[in-house]
């Protein structure tokens, strides 16, 4: 109803209708701080592009790979992801890295008490004598198995751990913000490697129809306008930046992976909207 009446509204008025913007998130994933995030840029990119809208979710609870094809078969109007060249190819991205490729910087999660193993590794030859924990069918898998790394996965995200408890790999790679929250919950069984970073090219965009020009338009001009107020940065340290302080990454040893899945299209050019570890001076 709110929809309608926006958009009969906006005729009354002379001005072009108003932009529909299903999201496909369901309200019980929006509890989680990860999904706050994205939907509130998503709110201020929109009121920041100067575009009459009405947001609003789409009110079924899928999948990630459900929703893309409910935005490709313009169902649902918009989504966050992880980009690659496949989903490029079926959707239309915003390319703006919501999380300004952070989620391409991959801490070890190990098991308490091994923090010794690690302390030598330079080189990511030397990360090919250990088995890594994965999901079966996360994006990371396939980055670490292209890179000759060996990975043991499950299709159930809690067995994770539960392997990485029973020793049938030696480390699982997690996101900065991820590493030490996962490590918290069971402090007596898993810590973080303090010394190593495993670094890929990788962001998170908006996706959206391939015929949705006008909304791809909107999100990017309002991105960018939060970009140059300063606001966008803010929100990132609201949800990033405790964790990145407490993973220290200027200090850690960069190991570089390639992404075979990687679009040829990152905005890689533009520094202003990539994440950088800050070497502070001692």
């Amino acid at each position: 109803m709110l929809l309608i009446l926006a958009v009969l509204l906006s005729f009354v008025a002379g001005a072009a209708p108003a932009l529909r913007v299903i999201y496909g998130s369901p309200a019980r994933q929006l509890e989680s701080v990860d999904q706050r995030y994205q939907l509130q840029l998503l709110r201020e990119a929109l009121q920041a592009s100067g575009e009459p809208f009405v947001l609003q979710p789409s009110g079924q609870d899928m999948v990630q790979s459900r929703v893309l094809k409910e935005i490709a078969a313009g169902q649902v109007d918009v989504y966050w992801s992880m980009t690659s060249a496949a989903r490029e190819q079926q959707l239309l991205p915003v390319r703006i890295p919501l999380d300004k490729g952070l989620n391409g910087w991959r801490l070890l999660l190990i098991r308490q008490g091994e923090q010794a193993r690690f302390q030598h590794i330079q080189v990511l030859s030397q990360l090919k004598k250990l088995t890594f924990i994965q999901g079966h069918d996360w994006p990371d898998t396939t980055i670490l198995q292209h890179n000759g790394l060996a990975v043991l996965t499950s299709a159930h995200p809690p067995q994770l751990f539960d392997m990485l408890q029973k020793k049938r790999g030696d480390a699982f790679p997690r996101a900065v913000f991820e590493a030490y929250a996962d490590a918290l919950r069971q402090p007596a069984q898993f810590a973080v490697e303090p010394k190593l970073v495993l670094v890929y090219p990788s962001a998170v965009y908006f996706f959206v129809n391939r015929d949705n020009q006008r909304l791809a338009s909107a999100i990017e001009r309002g991105l960018r306008q939060l970009i140059a107020s300063g606001r966008f940065e803010l929100l990132f340290q609201q949800r990033y930046g405790a964790a990145i302080a407490l993973a220290g990454l200027s200090k850690r040893r960069q190991i570089r992976l390639v992404n075979p899945m990687a679009p040829l299209d990152f905005p890689l050019s533009d520094s202003s909207l990539w994440f950088q570890p800050v070497t502070t001076s001692p």
